[in-house]
């Protein structure tokens, strides 16, 4: 073994305390942006991802500017499931109308789905919590969200009335209640089939059309293939459609990266001061060690490994302590239940390049830490160290 790493090994194993103490320092600067960065995921899963996959779709097709529907709708709905790279397209209609059950009465939105192609397009048939989703020949059946139903006061099976306009109000049974994790869905809408409610409401045609891509990443690209297919100008991709939604997760990965930086700041102060603590309590002991022959550059050789090896155990414990944290969340995921029981299932999520990101910014502190206590260690006068120390 070389003698600078003999002696690095040796000066650690002394200061057992205060190796430990920097060794849980770094750990937890490890942690921290492990778990931040896994829980900022888990949030732009559940708060974007439902809404994408459930309610936008990965694109939509809209209505031309001063219109309300697509025309011919069907025939473009053709043209979009003929395209290659698209898993799924449904028309979906949608309207305003009043909702009325044994206790309350309120404004809400109706949305007519076909359930089969529905199934390809979206997420919404997985959402389901009680009853059945809709079938293609159900005629006055609904799905109704958690926190509508609260609101409502009402379970699968139970009837509400709904109003459009001066009509008189139609009868509907609850077929499903579903929790789509989205406010759209959840709170302010219910779900009936497409040709049930287009009658009910007295639309011809589609009020949009969704699609779901094989790649949500191509949705650019899609965007121009779809205009140029379909004739129709109005195509959103969903960074368009949930961009304020972006943009507030945009700011929770700012915060995650400041307290990332945070945590490996403090890491780094504190490997630097353990070290430069040590270099000033042993001056004499550096100096013997420079009047029996070692070198500058030995010396330095000595701190510096100190820090690097400190750094290395602290890292792999902090990441696997950050991991094991993280794979217990997965298992048990975070349920935020907001008013009226609307349920968000944030479950945080990691990539590996993230964990050797942040891995490697800790390693390079704890050697960038380390280098000035272990500069001033080289540089140690013999003569006044042996006799100032």
């Amino acid at each position: 073994m070389k003698a600078w790493l003999f002696l690095a090994i040796k000066d650690l194993s002394k200061r057992r305390r205060e190796t430990l103490m920097v060794i849980l320092a770094i750990t937890i600067g490890v942690v921290g942006p492990l778990f931040t960065t896994a829980l900022n995921n888990g949030m732009q899963d559940a708060f974007v991802g439902n809404t994408v996959n459930v309610y936008t779709g990965h694109m939509q097709i809209q209505p031309n500017t001063g219109e309300d529907s697509i025309l011919k709708s069907e025939s473009v709905l053709s043209k979009v499931m003929g395209i290659q790279g698209i898993v799924g397209a449904a028309p979906r209609v949608l309207g305003g109308l009043e909702i009325e059950s044994r206790t309350e009465k309120l404004g809400t939105s109706i949305f007519g789905i076909k359930p089969s192609l529905e199934e390809k397009a979206s997420t919404l048939a997985r959402t389901v919590e009680s009853g059945d989703f809709l079938d293609d020949k159900d005629k006055n059946e609904l799905l109704i969200g958690t926190s509508l139903s609260e609101i409502l006061k009402v379970d699968v099976g139970d009837k509400v009335l709904l109003y459009y306009q001066e009509k008189p109000p139609v009868e509907f049974r609850i077929k499903g209640i579903i929790s789509t994790g989205t406010f759209e869905l959840d709170r302010y809408a219910v779900i009936g089939t497409y040709d049930t409610v287009k009658q009910l409401i007295e639309k011809k045609e589609a009020s949009s059309i969704i699609i779901r891509l094989e790649d949500l990443d191509d949705s650019i690209k899609y965007k121009a293939i779809l205009q140029k297919e379909t004739t129709l100008p109005n195509v959103k991709t969903w960074q368009e459609l949930s961009a304020g939604m972006a943009g507030m997760i945009e700011t929770f990965g700012v915060i995650s990266s400041m307290t990332s930086g945070i945590s490996v700041f403090v890491a780094a102060i504190a490997i630097s001061l353990i070290i430069y603590t040590t270099v000033k309590n042993k001056i004499r002991e550096i100096g013997v060690l420079k009047a029996i022959g070692a070198r500058g550059e030995m010396i330095m050789r000595i701190y510096l490994a100190e820090a690097i090896f400190i750094g290395v155990i602290g890292t792999s414990l902090g990441t696997i302590l950050g991991l094991f944290f993280i794979h217990g969340m997965q298992q048990n995921p975070l349920i935020m239940t907001p008013e009226y029981g609307m349920k968000l299932v944030i479950m945080p999520r990691i990539s590996t390049v993230s964990i050797m990101a942040a891995d490697l910014s800790i390693l390079l502190t704890c050697i960038i830490g380390g280098l000035y206590p272990a500069i001033l260690a080289a540089r140690t006068n013999i003569i006044k160290a042996i006799w100032g120390g």
